[in-house]
């Protein structure tokens, strides 16, 4: 009896793994191919699982699949934030640009401020609302209150006092959108640096399925091969698993 109700559990995560699958293929937050393959592994883990088609294969897609039902929503608000701050950079480079064309462009440096304040850069966004109250202090009442915000809550953290860029290591100062040693923009590379990129993200349900592949085929070794046999079978599946891991994640 405990042996059907863990079946019954294993199919019921395989369904919602297929589901959850196919909806975001539909929406576009994980690709044909991608959702293909995550829903076949569902498939074979449940179809192994009632047939018995190895020893501890219950125990087995229970973890796999449950720990996956508990990733896939995580990694899908990864992902959802990751492309928030991919529009942020794109928002804050075409700020930085047009600040570039006119250092004295309002709306720049209110854009460059809220996008900075918005992304945890709160030097930066004191400064650029700053300069934004300094070209237009009659029409700043507003930002002026919110200037005063940002100060006192600025005096909580700690200050780094520069810039970082993150394509040569050079330290720019607070107000500098363009890193004087390499030429790049500071700010998009800070806005969207800390996050993985999109296709990286994307490669975990290839990732994961071939994790799978390889625990459901050590364990089928395991049962069936002995001793010196069976270590070298497991040895050389992790190890084809390993670079076939790093090839996929290289390849995104």
């Amino acid at each position: 009896m405990e042996h059907v109700f863990a079946v019954m559990l294993v199919w019921l995560l395989a369904a919602a793994w297929i589901f959850l699958l196919v909806s975001w293929a539909i929406t576009g937050e994980v690709s044909a191919a991608e959702a293909a393959l995550g829903s076949t592994v569902a498939l074979l883990l449940a179809l192994a699982s009632a047939q018995r088609a190895f020893p501890q294969v219950v125990p087995f897609s229970l973890a796999t699949l449950g720990g996956g039902a508990i990733a896939l929503p995580l990694l899908r608000a990864y992902l959802n934030r990751a492309a928030h701050a991919q529009m942020d950079a794109e928002l804050i480079e075409r700020a930085c640009l047009a600040y570039e064309f006119d250092p004295k462009n309002y709306g720049a440096l209110i854009n460059l401020a809220e996008v900075c304040y918005k992304n945890g850069l709160l030097e930066q966004a004191v400064h650029h609302l700053a300069c934004a109250i300094q070209q237009s202090p009659i029409m700043a009442a507003n930002e002026k209150r919110r200037l005063r915000m940002w100060q006192d809550e600025l005096q909580h953290r700690p200050k780094q006092g520069y810039t970082p860029c993150l394509h040569c290591g050079a330290r720019a100062a607070v107000g500098a959108v363009r890193c004087s040693r390499c030429g790049h923009l500071l700010l998009p590379l800070l806005v969207q640096g800390r996050w993985v990129p999109r296709r990286l993200a994307h490669a975990a349900v290839k990732v994961w399925a071939i994790a799978v592949a390889a625990g459901a085929l050590s364990l089928f070794w395991r049962e069936q091969l002995m001793g010196l046999s069976a270590l070298v079978a497991i040895l050389t599946t992790l190890g084809a698993t390993l670079g076939l891991i790093v090839w996929v994640v290289r390849k995104s």
